[in-house]
């Protein structure tokens, strides 16, 4: 049967009932398919703002929770400032008045107050009475705020049997600087409950859950799951939303839970909603849309039926008449009180002779049709797909002056779409103080139908400010008539921010420049032109504007080297750091003496490393070389006035000395004037550098070179090995340690190792930590031994030297040869002395020491 049936339909056709039926579902199906799109969208975008609704809720209760964090830690603080706790000597019982304090405020915040001590012992606790003994009760927060010095809040802690749990909020009491004691405020959980259920949502359970996954509060059965762990399966699997899960509460139903975070405390507020309240609306659509699509299509239907009942026999006849017109023959008319089927019978009777030429016309007009709205649709969407790539503003507003279009940058940079900026609330985006003059500008080139150019500010969607470059054109169509303006807008934040910071770059340049009162220059290469600031100007007395005239501004005798000095710095041989005089004629000072300029450049370069210009800075420093060489004159005088001092030093002694006999007296006169010939050497050896220290090595070469010799024989090894790294010392470390190297010499040529033709002396020096060790070793001299009395060259060694040195000094007789050892701080001896030493002669000593350190300074 149902083959049957089918093959008549193949045969005969579907009914024109079946099509109606069918048009009128085509017509109305795709409202409804469209209107389920709709409201799956419009789901989504409840349940998103369902989400953040809940969001926004629970981090509404968190900020609840902080702000009365914040408060209670504000009382605390307040409290810990008390001068009670300062004024009276703290302990058991004897702090009345900062009791009463405490007490107070427990009456006006309900809250129990405890003062204790690091160790946890409490010196007062509103929670007992006044007067009875306070217990050593140390709490797990107080190490933490001993330790960072800043309000801890404590996770829950139980409670007294019978009373729900409780938490602490503790602050330190700074004294002196240091936290001395621990303030905090015992508060009941119960609290917590009060701020969740203050506006709580009908359905939603919410709780505060500790750092430790406890519960500290809960808005259903709080006093039964206070204390108790958070429930795990809350958060049973995340949704695309950060802090949002899917979970079963509880009572096992699926519910949305919302978590965020209480930054004061570092808890967590979490609120489960149960999912039937979040898909309630959803279904109340979902039915609401299915009876009305079942009904509309039932409608439809039965209308399409009705309707097919008078249509179906004139297009009965119709089709008959068919077969007329396919063999060119009249069509018969038509009798129905339908009038478009009459009409059509009539047309078709008159048509016949032109029908095919028309079909080929309109399938022609069709083709071309279809070319063109397909050529516009694209051409639409590569406008639109320019316009959204481009990093730019794009916009284009009507012949009134309305924005019509907006690209996609917009809505990235302002979150703003074409229809939010229309009706003039473009201007919303403007900053306030350049919205006027934004305005007037474009009311007078879209009123002259001119080119737009602006620079504004603009505030984006986060609030903050950036400036963009705002162009447009006026838009004609073929007829020139004016449509309205197209622009592009430029985010020019970095330029603008570069260019003051440039600004005040050039500024504190310019500052910078005039407190040190330096001049810049500047020499062109490709013209030969200088250009000097108006403080070089002024050093120069003159502005040379030349080569030429810049040579004959400098001095003669220093022309030369300046010119070596620019040659080596283009060369990129060497840096341009120099300083010579100006010709008092060229400044315009006749009759004066010759100006020093200290000046220093640098090169300028193309990429391919040619030359491009010099850049530098001028600084007058006539007043410094005339102290530099006042200097020089005043220390020659100074090292001439010493000479003559040791001279005479040394005549004094000869002439006193003139009349003793005997070898004791001439080894005295000996010793005496050797002494006096090594700190004649070491003081020439600071003489030449100034008296600004001496080379280590130079101090050990002229203490020793009067003792060195020839040994015999060429091959025969040297007297003295030395070995050590190059070393500058401080002017009266270099003394001290040539007149020890003296007394060892000369106990070494008298008894040591030196009275022998085969024995020698090792002598070498290092440094590590910023001390010196250096180490003097005989060897290859007759047996040593230990002395039974301290000579003047030792006591000098080991008592003098080592005062001097603020150092060591370790000085032992093993059978091989004597072994002195030094060791010393490489700073200036003075700085710093052993205690108990005498504090005039420390103050004395410490006097040059603060002398240098100002003129460093």
């Amino acid at each position: 049967m149902i083959r049957r049936r089918l093959n008549a339909l193949r045969r005969d056709g579907l009914s024109t009932q079946v099509y109606l039926v069918a048009l009128a579902i085509a017509l109305i199906g795709p409202g409804l398919l469209f209107t389920a799109v709709l409201l799956g969208r419009y789901a989504a975008l409840e349940r998103i703002r369902f989400e953040q609704d809940a969001r926004e809720s629970v981090r509404g209760i968190a900020l609840s929770i902080d702000r009365d964090m914040a408060g209670l830690v504000s009382v605390l603080q307040t409290l810990a400032t008390s001068p009670r706790l300062r004024q009276e000597e703290l302990g058991p019982g004897r702090l009345g008045g900062f009791d009463v304090q405490a007490r107070a405020v427990k009456e006006t915040t309900g809250l129990d107050l405890s003062l204790r001590r690091p160790d946890g012992t409490q010196l007062v606790n509103t929670a007992l009475p006044h007067g009875a003994p306070l217990p050593q009760d140390p709490h797990p927060e107080d190490a933490a705020v001993l330790a960072t010095k800043h309000p801890v809040i404590g996770g829950a802690r139980a409670g007294a049997p019978g009373r729900p749990p409780t938490y602490d909020v503790a602050v330190p009491v700074m004294i002196d600087g240091a936290p001395a004691y621990v303030l905090s405020v015992t508060v009941p959980v119960e609290r917590l409950h009060q701020i969740l259920v203050h506006d709580l949502a009908p359905g939603w359970t919410t709780a505060i859950i500790d750092r430790d996954g406890i519960l500290l509060a809960r808005s259903e059965d709080h006093a039964n799951l206070a204390g108790q762990p958070m429930q795990a399966s809350l958060r049973g699997s995340p949704t695309a939303a950060a802090g949002i899960w899917e979970g079963v509460d509880r009572r096992r139903r699926p519910v949305l839970y919302v978590e965020t975070a209480a930054k004061a405390a570092g808890w967590t507020v979490g609120a489960s909603i149960p999912k039937q309240r979040v898909e309630a609306p959803l279904r109340h659509w979902v039915v609401a849309f299915g009876g009305f699509g079942l009904l509309a299509l039932a409608v439809s239907s039965v209308l399409a039926i009705r309707l097919w009942a008078r249509v179906a026999e004139p297009l009965r006849q119709l089709a008959r008449a068919g077969g007329a017109l396919a063999a060119g023959q009249p069509v018969p008319r038509v009798s129905t009180p339908i009038r478009e089927i009459r009409q059509l019978a009539d047309v078709l009777a008159d048509a016949s002779q032109s029908l095919r030429r028309r079909i080929a016309e309109r399938d022609q007009a069709l083709a071309l049709q279809s070319r063109s709205l397909a050529a516009l649709r694209e051409s639409e969407a590569r406008f639109r797909h320019m316009a959204d790539s481009a990093p730019a503003l794009i916009w284009m507003t009507d012949d009134t002056g309305e924005i019509v279009f907006v690209n996609l940058h917009y809505e990235y940079l302002f979150g703003r779409s074409t229809a939010t900026l229309r009706g003039g609330r473009w201007r919303e985006i403007v900053h306030p103080d350049d919205l006027p003059g934004f305005e007037a500008a474009f009311a007078q080139a879209f009123a002259a139908r001119t080119p737009f150019r602006c620079a504004t500010r603009v505030i984006d969607r986060h609030g903050a400010v950036r400036w963009i470059l705002c162009e447009g054109v006026a838009r004609l169509d073929d007829h020139g008539r004016f449509l309205g303006y197209t622009g592009c807008n430029v985010d020019v934040t970095e330029a603008k921010d570069a260019e003051t910071a440039l600004r005040e770059g050039e500024e504190r340049l310019r500052l910078a420049l005039a407190a040190g009162r330096l001049g810049t220059w500047e020499i062109d290469l490709a013209s030969g032109q200088h250009r000097l600031s108006a403080r070089s100007a002024e050093i120069f007395g003159a502005a040379p504007l030349s080569h030429e005239a810049w040579t004959r501004t400098v001095h003669p005798e220093d022309r030369a080297r300046i010119e070596a000095a620019l040659e080596a710095l283009l060369a990129g041989e060497a840096e341009y750091r120099t300083e010579f005089r100006i010709r008092p004629e060229a400044a315009g000072l006749r009759g004066a003496s010759a100006r020093w300029v200290s000046a220093q450049a640098i090169v300028q370069r193309e990429a391919g490393g040619r030359a491009r210009r010099v850049i530098g800075i001028h600084q007058e420093v006539t007043e410094r070389k005339r102290a530099e060489e006042h200097l020089r004159l005043l220390v020659h005088e100074l090292n001439h006035r010493v000479k003559n001092t040791l001279a005479t030093v040394q005549s004094i002694a000869m002439q006193s000395l003139r009349g003793l006999d005997g070898a004791a007296a001439a080894a005295a006169k000996a010793a005496f004037e050797a002494r006096l010939i090594a700190l004649a050497r070491v003081h020439d050896v600071l003489t030449r550098e100034s008296w600004e220290g001496a080379e280590l090595a130079e101090v050990v070469k002229d203490a020793l070179a009067p003792l060195e010799g020839p040994r015999g024989g060429t091959d025969a090894p040297p007297r003295f090995v030395v070995d050590g790294p190059a070393l500058r010392l401080p002017p009266r470390i270099a003394l001290s340690i040539a007149m020890a190297l003296h007394e060892l010499a000369t106990n070494a040529v008298k008894y040591g190792a030196l009275s022998v033709p085969a024995g020698q002396v090792l002598l070498s020096w290092s440094t590590a930590e910023g001390r010196l060790t250096l180490r003097w070793q005989e060897r290859g001299g007759p047996l040593v031994v230990p002395p039974t009395r301290t000579g003047f060259g030792s006591r000098l060694i080991e008592r003098s030297l080592a005062r001097e040195l603020d150092g060591t000094v370790s000085l032992s007789f093993p059978p091989e040869g004597v072994v002195c050892t030094i060791v010393a701080p490489l700073g200036e001896p003075g700085t710093a002395r052993p205690e108990g030493r005498d504090d005039g002669r420390a103050a004395r000593d410490e006097a040059p020491a603060r002398r240098r350190a100002a003129g460093q300074a």
